[in-house]
Order: structure tokens, then sequence, then C-alpha cells
């Protein structure tokens, strides 16, 4: 990662350690997801572990209203390391909402 996005880190690691806290406490089921009505975008690297990969093709199985987006050549932090494709993406994905 870029030196000012370690310092970033760094700098808000206490939040990051609550955001973790409450995931651990998030309770949702497949049903749960299926309600939603707005359109959402999925977004993973291609070099994403085992366990994220499962985690988006699922919500893509329980979100009616899904797209899901790989970025070629992109890991956990890809916002950080492909933020050009990640925005191309996005920007790609709400022209496409938007016009609807």
């Amino acid at each position: 990662m870029p030196e000012a996005v370690q310092d970033y880190c760094r700098s808000t690691t206490f939040s990051n350690v609550l955001d973790w806290r409450t995931a651990f406490r998030f309770e949702a089921i497949s049903s749960d997801y299926s309600k939603l009505t707005i359109p959402v975008l999925l977004v993973r690297g291609s070099l994403a572990n085992s366990a994220m990969v499962q985690i988006t093709d699922r919500l893509k199985a329980c979100i009616p209203n899904s797209k899901s987006e790989v970025i070629d050549g992109a890991g956990h932090f890809l916002i950080t390391s492909h933020a050009a494709d990640c925005g191309a993406s996005l920007a790609k994905f709400l022209d496409e909402v938007c016009d609807e």
C-alpha cells in the first residue's frame, strides 16, 4: 500500500477495531438480503481470498437487484491498489441504474 494509505490505517486503527466488534455481532440471514429493493454493486478483486469470494457469491444469489464485478489483479485493498478500476466500475453501475 502507498505510505499515505498505511498512515491512514495506523491513524484509524481504533475505529477499525470498533467496526470489527460490531461486525461480529451482526446477524442477518439470507432472506434479509432478499428484501433489498435498491440496486447493489458487489465488487471484489480477482485475488480475493476464498472467504470473500464465497461471501460475494452468496450475496449475489440473495440480493435480487444486484450486479457483481471482479477487478482483475486486485486483492483485499482494491480501492487503494486499483482505485481507477473501482471508480470506473462504480461510475458505470451508477450510469446504468440512473438510466432505469
